[in-house]
């Protein structure tokens, strides 16, 4: 939440300098600065107090993105440790002696692992990201208009960084904005499914039944790369497996019980029903949600990258077709002042969407159980 906001002011700062807005006030005045933080040597005394507040943004999220990427990363690697320590201890079962239980919590174990293996690639590409704020907060001072830090070429050389890393996560974005979608109209199958009293345990898959449940097994959260196997770790494998036989026993029971125990199953699934049509709208807008995500970003990215194709392609007049393509036939000048306001504007909206999606998620939530009541 605190990363979101700070990025919405981050940006929200940058477009107020991108538009010259409130140009006449203080904001603009390289003085003040001055007498805040004293006298600073050439160039940074030309640091407006505008300038200022955004550098003071930007050295945040180079510090929490890049805590970010790197947390990411090393819990993530240490989940598939330890997932792979959990599968170790297992293998001593035969599969033919598994029953559903045991597959449910291997195919979880396999789903785990898959998340964990792709997190750790996106920690590779987050972190880098972060690193590359420290050159945007350098430019903020002036400082890379100077040969310190590797000047205006060390700078271009971070924001291509940032591209690089940032193309992966487009792809990502769009991937579970599909999966999301997808994730909705199983679930709207899997309520029919159970309205029409059709389910059996054969059916239920770990998406079927973490749906029906909301089972979150302990290997699921990251873990330090550091960490060693506990003693319990095998214990708590059983446990989870326990759990897992105790819902598939209550719910397909071939034993007969009495009338009481019929009906608190009945009642069960009939919560279990609920639970998942109420939550079918929600996964929807989370997709959609995705999908926006996939088109601010992209306009971000295509924005700054205009910065870094007019770097490289500065003579104007020796620039080939594809590139004044991309740049719409504008000059240099006017098409970097384009891309830079653009990626400013779409990475102002952003935050906006994920602070105020949660409160449109509650309403779409609330919506439908109104409607389910009338």
């Amino acid at each position: 939440m605190m990363d979101a906001i700070v990025q919405l002011i981050r940006n929200a700062l940058c477009c107020v300098k991108d538009l010259k807005l409130f140009e006449e006030t203080f904001i603009y005045d390289a003085s003040y600065t001055g007498q805040l933080l004293g006298s600073l040597s050439e160039p940074m005394d030309k640091t407006i107090p505008l300038e200022l507040a955004i550098s003071v943004t930007q050295l945040y999220a180079c510090l929490s993105i890049t805590k970010s990427g790197i947390t990411l990363l090393t819990t993530s690697v240490g989940k598939m440790r330890r997932i792979v320590r959990i599968v170790e201890a297992r293998m001593s079962k035969k599969p033919e002696d598994w029953t559903q239980a045991d597959r449910i919590l291997s195919e979880s174990l396999i789903k785990e692992a898959t998340v964990a293996f792709r997190n750790v690639f996106v920690g590779f590409l987050v972190a880098p990201i972060g690193i590359a704020f420290w050159w945007l907060f350098l430019n903020s001072f002036h400082i890379t208009e100077t040969d310190w830090f590797g000047g205006l070429p060390a700078l271009i050389h971070a924001l291509t960084v940032m591209e690089v890393c940032l193309l992966p996560l487009l792809f990502f974005m769009v991937k579970d904005g599909h999966a999301m979608l997808q994730k909705s109209k199983k679930t709207k199958d899997l309520v029919e499914t159970l309205q029409s009293g059709k389910l059996g345990p054969t059916l239920l898959s770990i998406q079927t039944y973490e749906a029906m449940t909301g089972w979150t097994p302990f290997w699921e959260s990251g873990v330090s790369i550091f960490a060693g196997p506990v003693e319990d770790e095998e214990k708590q494998t059983e446990l989870e497996l326990q759990k897992v036989r105790d819902t598939l026993a209550t719910w397909f029971s071939e034993e007969k019980k009495g009338e009481k125990e019929d009906k608190l199953r009945e009642a069960d699934l009939v919560k279990v029903q609920n639970k998942l049509e109420a939550s079918i709208p929600v996964t929807r807008m989370e997709g959609y949600r995705e999908f926006l995500y996939f088109i601010l970003n992209f306009f971000a990215f295509y924005g700054y990258l205009i910065g870094i194709i007019t770097y490289y392609y500065d003579n104007e007049e020796a620039q080939p077709y594809h590139i004044q393509t991309l740049k719409f036939g504008y000059s240099n000048s006017d098409a970097e002042w384009y891309g830079n306001f653009g990626g400013d504007l779409m990475w102002t909206v952003e935050p906006i969407v994920i602070l105020v999606s949660p409160i449109l998620l509650r309403s779409a939530k609330q919506a439908e159980k109104k409607e389910k009541a009338d």
